[in-house]
């Protein structure tokens, strides 16, 4: 095999050293340019097998061949730009293509895909229009379609245009995988499990549809199936970072931490990951020693996970580290107060010069420290109970505000999460909390962000029944008025919302209502969270059954009031 390599290579080169001696005398041999086009595809050049291509289509636009070539080589180019993550580079290319053979339907169809993939949905939907046009009667026109109205968050149309791309060819892998996605946009986890199966009966081998199969089954709480699904994927495709982050998050919910995390850090390979690379220049910490060192923390992903993931700040402090924290605008004074003697800065472009000028020696995202810190059971109920605290001074003023309005205990409440996809399953609508509300000796504090008034008057309406709203305090502005509100309350029961992390992190006793498939971080079961030992978990039997949780909640109130009395 090797001295067949090696002939091969021996060829190849010879063949493109006649080629470009035939072109030095004719530029424009077309055979010549068609044949080291060729010699270049095979030798994996894509870049200048197209610039050759393009050479030929001047000369003989009207040889098939010629076309063809083009448009091989063109797509082979596109496809290695963008799974190097160079869309702009993929689409540029496509374009240019298409304004010279218009009537390619592979052109228009490559170039809607390119677009879906770096999330510019809408100009995508566009091309596949244009597609459509001109020829409907081919499945791929329809599959990137599709693509695009997953991407703009319109499942149910995607999944109409995918359907007609498998009548038309019930064998178009692209468009069966796109489909199952679009299934699992809608929460339709079973349908989407049988649809795979047939998917993978066919093409055992397809990484993406292997993904698939492992969310559909994490989303019918098939944990150990659903990872057995995600690690084939990887075996098949091992680059590929989706199945790589879906992984972690299955184990991090069944409690194996140590290679959660390890395969946690592919986040940052992921397209839809909500967070930028900060592209410090010192090194990445990987556990060397820190007393003495300077470490820069820099947070990611929402304000509920930087509450979440500086748990294990405290523990760098403990080894001796001088931390530079860089977070969120909000949480400067919070956390400014809560890691004595670090330096906070607000997150911004170019970074604070106080950052440059702290003699960095090591530098980490927030969450990776988890990987060092956060690894095992023991080392989650090791870590502080309270690790942030509140403004002391604003705590008092809003505590006695609070007295003034009625007599406590006083208990904070929230029963929305804003979550824009999982939002509506997590939330536990106000006409549900009646029997608790309306439990005496206690005031009920509403800890709700965003608009209240229409829920809260209905409550007074139905109930006359008063839930004490501050409309002074704007959590999502404010983060300092936020804590301290939370830090006021001597009991807090909400949703899965980021008011949990506010609490949790202070050691406010809180109780945490959890849908059916609640979000890794909760783990599989028990009523504990090994992220916030103050917190108490209240999981649902089944999907959308709040009655039983709240027939539980109300039994450990009324036990929980009886202690106070």
């Amino acid at each position: 095999m090797v001295n067949e390599n090696k002939a091969l290579h021996a060829q190849l080169n010879e063949a493109e050293i006649l080629a470009q001696k035939i072109l030095a005398r004719k530029p424009d041999n077309l055979d010549a340019l068609n044949g080291l086009g060729l010699i270049l595809m095979q030798r994996q050049r894509f870049g200048e097998a197209l610039e050759q291509f393009k050479r030929a289509l001047k000369v003989g636009v009207d040889c098939k061949d010629t076309r063809d070539n083009f448009v091989r080589s063109l797509v082979l180019f596109a496809k290695e730009s963008w799974e190097t993550g160079a869309y702009d580079n993929a689409a540029s290319a496509l374009r240019s293509g298409i304004s010279s053979l218009p009537e390619r339907l592979e052109l228009h169809c490559h170039l809607s895909f390119v677009l879906s993939e770096s999330g510019k949905h809408d100009e995508a939907l566009i091309v596949s229009d244009q597609a459509l046009s001109l020829n409907n009667e081919h499945p791929h026109p329809h599959d990137v379609k599709g693509l695009a109205l997953l991407g703009l968050g319109r499942p149910k149309d995607a999944l109409e245009s995918l359907q007609c791309a498998i009548t038309i060819d019930p064998n178009f892998v692209t468009a069966l995988v796109n489909m199952s996605s679009a299934l699992l946009e809608l929460n339709l986890n079973e349908a989407a499990i049988e649809h795979l199966e047939h998917v993978l009966k066919q093409n055992p081998n397809n990484a993406q549809a292997l993904n698939n199969m492992g969310l559909a089954l994490a989303g019918r709480v098939m944990y150990p199936e659903a990872e057995q699904n995600l690690r084939a994927a990887i075996v098949k495709a091992p680059n590929f970072a989706e199945a790589h982050f879906n992984l972690s998050r299955i184990l991090l919910m069944q409690g194996f931490y140590e290679e959660g995390w390890r395969e946690n850090e592919w986040r940052w390979k992921c397209r839809d990951f909500p967070s930028t690379w900060r592209d410090f220049p010192y090194p990445r910490w990987r556990g060397e020693a820190l007393k003495g060192k300077t470490i820069l923390v820099w947070s990611e992903q929402g304000i509920g996970d930087e509450i979440m993931f500086a748990s294990p700040i405290s523990d760098l402090l403990v080894d001796g580290a001088k931390l530079v924290l860089e977070c969120g605008e909000r949480l400067v004074p919070l956390f400014s107060r809560s890691f004595k003697g670090a330096i906070v800065v607000a997150r911004q472009n170019p970074p604070d010069k106080l950052i440059r000028e702290a003699q960095v020696d090591y530098q980490i995202p927030m969450a990776s420290l988890c990987t060092y810190y956060r690894n095992t059971k023991e080392s989650f109920h090791q870590a502080p109970t309270r690790y942030l605290t509140a403004d002391p001074g604003r705590l008092s003023e809003l505590r006695s505000r609070y007295m003034g309005s009625g007599k406590g205990p006083f208990i904070g409440i929230c029963w929305r999460s804003g979550n824009p996809i999982a939002g509506m399953e997590r939330s536990a609508p106000l006409e549900q909390w009646d029997e608790i509300l309306s439990q005496p000796n206690c005031k009920f504090v509403s800890l709700q962000y965003g608009e209240v008034e229409t829920d809260l008057t209905a409550l007074r309406n139905r109930l006359g029944i008063e839930v004490f709203h501050d409309k002074k305090i704007k959590p999502l502005m404010n983060a300092e008025d936020w804590f301290a509100q939370v830090a006021a309350m001597d009991l807090v029961i909400s949703v899965d919302n980021s008011t949990i992390q506010v609490s949790g992190s202070q050691g406010i006793p809180t109780w945490t209502l959890l849908n059916v498939l609640p979000e890794w971080r909760f783990g599989m079961e028990g009523c504990g969270h090994d992220w916030h030992s103050s917190v108490v978990v209240y999981r649902q039997v089944s999907r959308g059954d709040w009655q039983s949780v709240f027939k539980t909640l109300l039994a450990d109130l009324q036990n929980w009031l009886h202690s106070r009395s």
